[in-house]
């Protein structure tokens, strides 16, 4: 009889800003959803050998809903009536709502519906033509039932709205509304129950889930990546920051009474620097993926679809803590495989054989553990995750040659073996790549130091400069995961850094207001030495002043109409049109133009209140917005154009390839 363990890892980054705002309603939404499926699932069939692994910015953040101290605007647009909502209010819900999985949308006929509506609207701005309240109304009910999971035919309170699929009244919604405001403090008392009871262990991660490894130096990648050539590495070296991001996270842990003997390195991610950290906190048994244990052994584990039985014990480097390795095919069973099955039941039964299987080829001691996200894989599953979490229990409960233990408990009775040398890796292909090397990530540690950098020493590290230290925000940049949100967390990431700042009494540096996820739109730039330099007195004066000029064109959702731009080798000319008068421009929105250049040089200007901050660049405004910036016409400049509110292009830069001509200006005949 082999002894099994499984880790279920739930985790949500710092979307709550300094100010109280939370920029993303994650935390809340999966209250009642994939947190309450896995945690009542436990409950119900009294399931030993589960670790629950709580980070601590997700508890602060769900007791920051628990207790009434959120401003979330996207909440905010589910919870109100829906005859209340503006047009750019109901533009809002429905760029948010329709974030669920197939099998989330599968479930409700009209959720498809809807969903199919609106992408069959062109623009934005036609959206509020296309939904009426009772649309809207269904959506934010459908969306609450969607994010449910099988709690919507479970609670008395959603069962017959899931019933009823559509056509929701404002009784309907008053109820959901009750219902989801209710689930942060439903989820704390059930963690709560969890950590009671027999056979469940709760753990934790450093307090805003970062890469420790990379906190310690990011110069650890030489290493990770050998013998391939490791990515450019930003330097970054805050060893102490490592240090205060595990004593946070595990004082806030016990501070709320949970008993915490391990830990889930964020994304498995160790080094030989970080497991002295661990170890010197006090903390007893870490776990991480198969991969790294190969590595640091230096041979391959897997054979013909097995692993040996080394991989089923606890390891030590010196007197550090037990490191447990997850057997990787069976996690990602769960995590990748069984949500595609069309009965949980049936996919359950499948992992106690196969975990049986692997039992059976191991002596008695052998420790099989499965680490894993205990909140994604349950949006993909047909039931929600429920029938095979109780399924599952009930299975190794009933085999003779499973027995279900906790971590701490192998601890306490299985001799590790000894390990000569730890690989510095992640679980993701054994390296930090997810989080380091990519230009946008770069960009990202270079902010991040640079903030860092310019803290007191001796002071306290403000809480916003450690949320920004967080994992996720790099995870989001690049392009090996895609999401319609990553520009969201890209500026989350950047509001931490400012509130670090504004917290230590220190400038924040102009980086921190660009953004890091920025796509770029080519044009090319016609450059002329011989046409005439425009009159910027922020009207047309003539046709030809910006005839040669090449236009980048608005989205037609706002008054941003084009943006023009030519050179002469010396200066950029840019000519802002837009379809309404340009008042209203404020030091919170105003005419603002930005040009990085490939030295890395910074070349700005910005107007409001009637005048320039930079009188040696000219700049009108009236009719049109004219202005220049010094460009001798080097190929790679990206220049951003903000009027308002408004970007062009939206979320993205204009790269700038410069096109010589050599036409001499027409005569100007007016």
């Amino acid at each position: 009889m082999a002894s099994i363990t499984f880790l279920w890892h739930l985790h949500q980054p710092a979307y709550r800003t300094a100010d109280g705002r939370a920029h993303a309603p994650w935390v809340a939404v999966h209250a009642g959803g994939a947190y309450l499926t896995l945690a009542r699932s436990l409950l119900e069939t009294g399931a030993a050998g589960h670790v629950i692994n709580l980070v601590p910015t997700l508890v602060e953040q769900m007791e920051a809903y628990a207790e009434g101290r959120v401003d979330d605007p996207v909440l905010d647009l589910l919870c109100r009536p829906a005859p209340e909502l503006a047009p750019r209010e109901s533009s809002e819900l429905l760029r948010w709502a329709f974030n669920v999985t197939p099998r989330q949308m599968s479930r409700f006929v009209r959720l498809a519906e809807l969903e199919s509506r609106r992408r069959a609207v062109a623009s934005s701005e036609a959206l509020g033509n296309w939904f009426g309240p009772g649309d809207l109304r269904d959506l934010q009910v459908l969306f609450v039932l969607a994010q449910a999971g099988e709690q919507a035919w479970r609670d008395p309170e959603l069962a017959d709205l899931a019933n009823k699929g559509g056509q929701f009244s404002s009784g309907d919604h008053e109820t959901v509304v009750a219902w989801l405001r209710a689930q942060p403090a439903r989820i704390l008392a059930l963690w709560r129950e969890l950590a009671g009871q027999d056979g469940v262990e709760i753990s934790t991660s450093p307090y805003a889930h970062p890469i420790l490894p990379l906190l310690v130096d990011t110069a650890i990648v030489r290493e990770s990546w050998a013998p391939a050539p490791p990515p450019e590495a930003p330097e970054f070296r805050r060893p102490d920051d490592a240090v205060l991001q595990l004593e946070r996270g595990l004082g806030f842990m016990r501070d709320r009474g949970y008993e915490v003997h391990g830990c889930w390195p964020p994304e498995g991610s160790v080094s030989e620097d970080v497991l002295r950290i661990y170890g010197e906190a006090g903390v007893r048994w870490l776990v991480t993926d198969e991969g790294i244990l190969e590595r640091s052994l230096e041979r391959s584990l897997r054979k013909d679809g097995r692993l040996p039985a080394e991989i089923y014990a606890p390891w030590r480097l010196g007197e550090g803590p037990l490191l447990f390795f997850r057997d990787r095919e069976l996690s990602d069973r769960i995590g990748f495989v069984y949500g595609r099955w069309q009965r949980e039941n049936e996919a359950a039964a499948d992992l106690v054989a196969a975990m049986e299987g692997v039992a059976r080829t191991l002596p008695a001691e052998a420790a099989i553990v499965l680490a894993l996200d205990g909140e994604n894989p349950w949006l993909h599953y047909p039931e929600g995750g429920g029938v095979f979490l109780r399924t599952l229990v009930e299975g190794i409960a009933a085999s003779g040659e499973l027995e279900p233990v906790t971590l701490a408990q192998l601890v306490e009775r299985t001799a590790p073996r000894s390990l000569d040398h730890l690989h510095p890796g992640s679980w993701i292909g054994q390296t930090f790549a997810t989080w380091i090397g990519h230009p946008e990530k770069s960009r990202a540690w270079e902010l991040l130091a640079s903030v860092r950098g310019s803290l007191p020493e001796d002071r306290p590290v403000p809480e916003p400069m450690l949320l920004a230290e967080g994992s996720d925000w790099f995870w989001w940049l690049g392009d090996d995961n895609p999401s319609a949100l990553a520009p969201l967390y890209d500026r989350i990431f950047r509001r931490h850094l400012e509130d670090a700042c504004a917290a230590a009494g220190v400038p924040a540096p102009e980086a921190v207001k660009r953004p890091l996820k920025v796509p770029v739109v080519p044009i090319e730039v016609p450059i002329s030495r011989n046409w005439a330099r425009p009159v910027f007195d922020g009207r047309l004066t003539s046709y030809f002043e910006w005839s040669l000029a090449a236009f980048a064109q608005g989205g037609g959702q706002g008054t941003l109409r084009r943006v023009g731009l030519w050179a002469d080798g010396r200066w950029l000319y840019v000519l802002v049109e837009a379809s309404a008068p340009l008042t209203g421009l404020t030091e919170d929105r105003p005419f603002h133009l930005e040009l990085e250049l490939p030295s890395g040089t910074v070349e700005s200007l910005t107007y409001f209140g009637g005048q320039a901050d930079r009188s040696d660049r000219p700049c009108a405004v009236g009719r049109v917005a004219e202005a220049a910036l010094p460009w001798d016409g080097s190929p790679g400049a990206r220049l951003h154009v903000q009027l308002g509110e408004e970007t062009l292009p939206v979320e993205a830069a204009l790269l700038l390839e410069p096109l010589p001509v050599d036409e001499e200006p027409p005569e100007d005949t007016t």
